[in-house]
């Protein structure tokens, strides 16, 4: 490809490919400054509310542990356990025999995460410290990928407001915590980066790899597929075809667990059968988990933690909805035409509002507006242009929402 000092406009996809001057060495210190940055400051943040994890310098892996990291940890040093409730393998638990489980063991917990945690321990690191290391350099990591991706044109204190957007999105403590959200969130990050340059045989690999950590990286994954097929309308039946094809091959996440599992436990679909365990699913409407939890405040995940948290959970939800939406608009209003859509700006708008609404039809009672919306997290860059004074104060919002949750997690109360 030829480097010219002038920035091009492709006519067909509307993309912009950046100047000479955006891949030096200096702006590349600057991205990185700034992705240090936006990490320290989302850090400090989700911590502000619990004294013992707010020194960022302190790195203690038991400090950001829930009940699903022990499960990880389990998994990254034993491997996934599958077997009926009452086996010899898998005797049955007070729990299961209260839910009336048929099936036990840890197969619900995706394996990406902790294999990677075994393959970084191999290496000498005890496995929780790998486990919290790969986090936070996933998240560092993915900082810098929306930097150069989509911020590199901007100043640097638009890029970090916008970088802060992203770091603080809800759901944003789990992006630092013992889980595989940060590094499932990279994963998908990268796919809409790979692919809004068409590099769609890196981004099926990617998006493959997101939905082995992390299981609303499916949502995602429907959602870039959407978005290839869209933005190829205009190109052709028969490219419509081969981009449908490789966003459909982001689900192959699918195939590789349906295979692995039917080889170790002799049921692909064990992890479909512990996830949807009884007592996993509230009953009801798609959507009516949401409005209970805005309006009632009084879901699986609202009623340990107390009015307050409860709340600012209620409002989280809402964020992440409004935020999703402004993306979208931001995406296609400006070029409302679909010769015209840049696939820069509708890939990551149509990915929030895949993993908004794939969240919002799954009705799961644990785990969903807590940490799992936080992959609708890519949308943030299609308000890259907002006004300053709309980014700054999306940052109070989020940033604030963000120390509640924090404060809950940390205290025991989010799980």
């Amino acid at each position: 490809m030829s480097i010219s000092g002038t920035t091009r406009r492709s006519s067909r996809s509307g993309s912009t490919s950046l100047p000479e001057g955006a891949g030096s060495r200096s702006s590349v210190v600057t991205g990185v400054v700034l992705s240090a940055a936006a990490w320290l400051v989302s850090r400090t943040v989700v911590t502000i509310g619990w004294g013992p994890a707010r020194n960022p310098f302190q790195f203690n892996p038991f400090l950001w542990a829930r009940w699903d990291s022990i499960n990880y940890l389990a998994i990254a040093e034993h491997g996934r356990a599958f077997a009926r409730c009452g086996s010899p393998s898998e005797p049955a638990d007070s729990l299961a025999r209260l839910t009336h489980q048929t099936w036990c063991g840890n197969a619900g917990w995706l394996p990406g995460y902790p294999w990677l945690i075994h393959l970084v321990g191999s290496a000498g690191l005890s496995l929780p410290d790998a486990g919290l290391l790969i986090s936070w350099v996933a998240m560092a990591g993915t900082l810098f990928v929306v930097w150069w991706g989509w911020c590199r044109d901007l100043s640097p204190g638009r890029a970090l407001l916008v970088l802060l957007v992203f770091g603080l999105f809800p759901g944003a403590v789990y992006n630092f915590a013992y889980f595989p959200t940060s590094l499932a969130l990279g994963c998908v990050v990268g796919a809409v980066l790979a692919a809004s340059r068409q590099h769609l045989v890196v981004g099926a690999v990617l998006m493959t790899l997101g939905g082995l950590c992390y299981p609303s990286a499916l949502f995602a994954a429907v959602g870039l597929a959407v978005g290839l097929v869209l933005v190829a309308l205009p190109l052709g039946g028969g490219t419509v075809v081969r981009r449908g094809l490789w966003g459909v091959a982001g689900l192959g996440s699918l195939l590789v667990l349906g295979v692995h599992d039917q080889i170790a436990f002799g049921h692909a679909d064990a992890f479909s059968l512990m996830d949807t365990a009884p007592g996993l699913r509230a009953p009801g409407f798609p959507g009516e988990n949401f409005l209970r939890m805005v309006f009632s405040r009084d879901t699986f995940e609202q009623k340990p933690i107390g009015r307050d948290s409860a709340t600012a959970l209620a409002v989280q939800g809402v964020v992440a909805v409004v935020l999703s939406l402004a993306a979208a608009v931001a995406a296609v209003v400006p070029t409302w035409r679909p010769r015209q859509w840049d696939p820069s700006r509708v890939y990551p708008a149509l990915v929030g509002l895949a993993v908004i609404g794939g969240i919002l039809v799954d009705q799961a009672t644990g785990g969903a507006w807590n940490r799992s919306v936080v992959l609708a997290a890519p949308c943030v860059v299609c308000l890259r242009r907002f006004p300053v004074a709309v980014l700054a104060v999306t940052v109070l919002v989020v940033g604030s929402l963000a120390a509640l949750m924090g404060h809950a997690f940390f205290g025991g109360l989010l799980v």
